[in-house]
């Protein structure tokens, strides 16, 4: 279904509530076919349960959605994003700095290293 730019951000807006936290913790951006998103690996995992993706009637207006929350709204540009080419408008809940991967070894091994 074809949304206008305000139908668009209230739908994105109620995905960030119901996921929760800051803007900051958020990415948006403009694709040409929201599958993309989940099959080049964009969006995989636990981030896709967060996953909201929106059809604008036009790329202008999905860029004026993504420009809202990112310039607007402090959310980051996805780095996936297809900047001026789309009309679909996505966004997803980053994880967490925790969750992404834990210390490399060798700077665990370089910090006992150096406590001893």
């Amino acid at each position: 279904m074809l949304m206008s730019r305000d139908e668009i951000i209230a739908d994105i807006e109620a995905q960030i509530r119901k996921g929760g936290g800051l803007y900051s913790e958020w990415c948006v951006g403009v694709a040409e076919d929201p599958r993309e998103l989940t099959d080049a690996g964009s969006v995989a995992g636990e981030k896709e349960a967060l996953l909201i993706y929106r059809e604008a009637f036009t790329p202008g207006v999905a860029r004026a959605v993504r420009d809202y929350f990112v310039n607007e709204c402090g959310a980051d540009r996805d780095s996936g994003d297809k900047g001026n080419a789309g009309k679909f408008v996505y966004a997803y809940k980053k994880a967490s700095q925790a969750d992404q991967s834990s210390p490399a070894p060798a700077r665990r091994f370089a910090s006992r290293r150096w406590a001893a």
